[in-house]
Order: C-alpha cells, then structure tokens, then sequence
C-alpha cells in the first residue's frame, strides 16, 4: 500500500493534469475550422457568393481561422464551426447557453472575419 505522501503526490499530479486539460480546450483547431468553411463554401447559395465576389475558397477560410482564434472564444468557434458543417441545432444550442454580451461578440466577430478575409480576396 503506497504511503500517505505518494498518495497526495499522486492525486497532486492527478489535479495537475486535470487542470492542464481544461486549460488546453481551445476550441476547434484551424485545421477542423479550414475544413468546414471548404465545405460550407461549396454549397449552394455559398458556391455562387463567393464565385460573385472572387473569394478563393482556401484563402478565405485560412484567413478565417486565422482571424476567429483571435476574435472569438473557444466555444463561439466550435458553434461557428458546427453552423458550416450544417449542424445548426448544435450550433444554435451552444450559442443560446452564451451569454448576451458573448453574443453579440460572437455576431460582431463573424461580420469582421468576413469583411476581413473576403476584403482580402478581391
């Protein structure tokens, strides 16, 4: 039986990690972010705006994750994330558990990544 010395050492580096673990969720990666805007940007009424307004897809979505990791929390991107996979439920359940000033952050934030990353692309 390890003594009580190794057994608060053990749950001291158990916390440790624990806490390590929450810290690191910082959202989807730019790489799951990039995918889902390729794909979102080759459906329907997406394909033709960006087509219309000379946006090169991969540019676009590069320059979107860029920006998102710095404009929105980690949890807007995973609800951004999830509306360009057409996961709206999900998308639209995360967004209803932020708070009001989250929010508007997150409409805000949006409407700059855009403006910044299609401006980019003409």
């Amino acid at each position: 039986m390890p003594s009580v010395s190794q057994q608060l050492w053990c749950r001291l580096i158990a916390a440790v990690v624990v806490a390590l673990s929450a810290g690191c969720d910082s959202g989807p990666s730019d790489s799951a972010f990039i995918t889902a805007c390729l794909e979102e940007g080759e459906r329907g009424a997406n394909k033709m705006m960006r087509r219309e307004m000379g946006v090169k897809g991969e540019d676009f979505c590069k320059c979107g994750a860029r920006e998102a990791r710095t404009a929105l929390s980690p949890v807007a991107r995973q609800a951004m994330v999830l509306g360009m996979q057409g996961k709206k439920a999900e998308a639209h359940a995360i967004g209803e558990k932020l708070s009001e000033k989250d929010q508007e952050a997150f409409m805000k934030g949006a409407m700059d990544i855009f403006g910044k990353c299609a401006g980019k692309m003409r």
